[in-house]
């Protein structure tokens, strides 16, 4: 038996972990939280300051922005920043765009100075 075929030596982190993922199903998911990652460069730095991608899963965008007026502003760019994805991650890669729902935000329990509490 030879033992070199058993153990091919040392191997490069990102093959080892190429096959991590591969094994557990998670290559196609990697690959789609990827293109999250240029988001800066799809959208510019402006609309990256106030808003971002939360998920990319089947082809769904989910965004999520600092104020409504930023998320009015981004719904109007849809189509090209699904163009610009699909041009610089391959096609299909953003098909839709959602809004997340922020939570509330929470009110000031403990009050301001200067304010009335009752």
């Amino acid at each position: 038996m030879d033992r070199r075929s058993d153990n091919p030596g040392p191997q490069h982190v990102s093959r080892i972990l190429a096959k991590a993922l591969e094994a557990c199903g998670l290559n196609e998911r990697m690959e789609e939280r990827a293109a999250m990652l240029r988001w800066r460069e799809i959208v510019g730095a402006k609309i990256a300051d106030h808003a971002r991608p939360v998920d990319l899963q089947d082809g769904v965008l989910v965004l999520e922005a600092d104020h409504g007026a930023w998320r009015q502003e981004l719904t109007m760019l849809v189509p090209q920043i699904m163009a610009k994805f699909n041009e610089l991650c391959g096609e299909g890669t953003v098909e839709a765009i959602s809004w997340r729902e922020r939570p509330a935000a929470r009110k000031n329990r403990g009050g301001r100075p200067g304010r009335n509490h009752d």
